[in-house]
């Protein structure tokens, strides 16, 4: 299933549990869902459901100067947590009004329980097509604490089961590849991160699968390795494997004949045909052959 139907499924779960909190007793002092307010910003604290896990401060910026030259065009939401409130939404809109030294920003307040704040959360994010895999992970991880089975978390979003075990491998990772992509959230698509999640398990008992892991990672944010090969990495035979090394020319007098160099894992000698006879071609096959006897 796309981000694009997963957040179609999620805004419209979550819609169905706000309509039925409406018809609940309410504070007196707002009408939970139509309310506009304006509040202090230093009683709104960040949400613990927030599922991006990395603001771009040029953005946040971008959407500081829109909101001092045009105004809010949309209110935060928050719901009521104490003496003070809780943002279920809008996070971006309020950092800017911070940026902007702003007391007070317009919000809409909603009388919604834990699991609907979390929903509201992620729909309002995955609506954007730069969040990542792992952040939606981590939305969905926060929502699986509300739901006692994970057949029915699956079916409360709208996703197949299968897909929601591929978001949840993430909390299965290594903690320093978590922690890594707190910073960096798009290095690892659910699929590879599932794939090194049971490249790990089937690993077992090899004490050496961990620092397999961490060379993959190192050359993964490197740029050399791509994600999809990171599992088969894991299972390797070699412990350490050979760093990718300049071609050494081969000569013969003057002229280059072929190269001699090492990349991932694999030892490569190139010899131009043309530049050897039938017997020196014999010869290197046997002095190969018996130099690995």
């Amino acid at each position: 299933m796309s981000r694009r139907s997963l957040k179609a499924q999620l805004a419209i779960k979550a819609e169905q549990n706000t309509l039925r909190h409406r018809d609940a007793n309410y504070r007196d002092d707002f009408d939970a869902g139509r309310h506009h307010t304006k509040i202090p910003l230093e009683k709104i604290s960040a949400s613990p459901y927030q599922p991006r896990t990395a603001f771009v401060e040029s953005e946040i910026h971008e959407l500081a100067a829109s909101i001092s030259s045009v105004g809010l065009l949309q209110p935060v939401s928050v719901r009521v947590v104490g003496d003070g409130y809780e943002l279920v939404a809008g996070e971006r809109r309020l950092r800017a009004h911070q940026h902007l030294g702003k007391p007070t920003i317009e919000a809409i307040i909603l009388d919604v329980d834990d699991a609907t704040s979390a929903m509201l959360a992620l729909a309002e994010n995955i609506e954007r097509e730069d969040l990542s895999d792992f952040e939606v992970g981590e939305g969905i991880r926060r929502i699986e604490e509300q739901f006692p089975r994970r057949t029915r978390l699956a079916e409360s979003l709208g996703i197949q089961r299968s897909d929601l075990y591929r978001y949840l491998s993430y909390s299965k990772l290594p903690e320093f590849v978590r922690e890594r992509l707190v910073m960096q959230p798009k290095l690892l698509s659910r699929s590879a991160a599932s794939d090194i999640v049971k490249a790990l398990k089937d690993a077992g008992d090899d004490v050496n699968a961990h620092a397999r892991l961490r060379e993959a990672w190192r050359q993964l944010e490197a740029g050399r390795l791509d994600q999809t090969k990171i599992a088969s990495m894991i299972l390797l035979a070699d412990t350490k494997p050979v760093e990718p090394s300049r071609p050494i020319p081969v000569m013969k007098g003057a002229a280059k004949i072929g190269t001699v160099s090492r990349h991932q894992g694999k030892f490569i000698v190139k010899l131009s045909i043309s530049a050897l006879s039938e017997e020196q071609m014999d010869r290197i096959q046997r002095f190969v052959v018996e130099l690995l006897d």
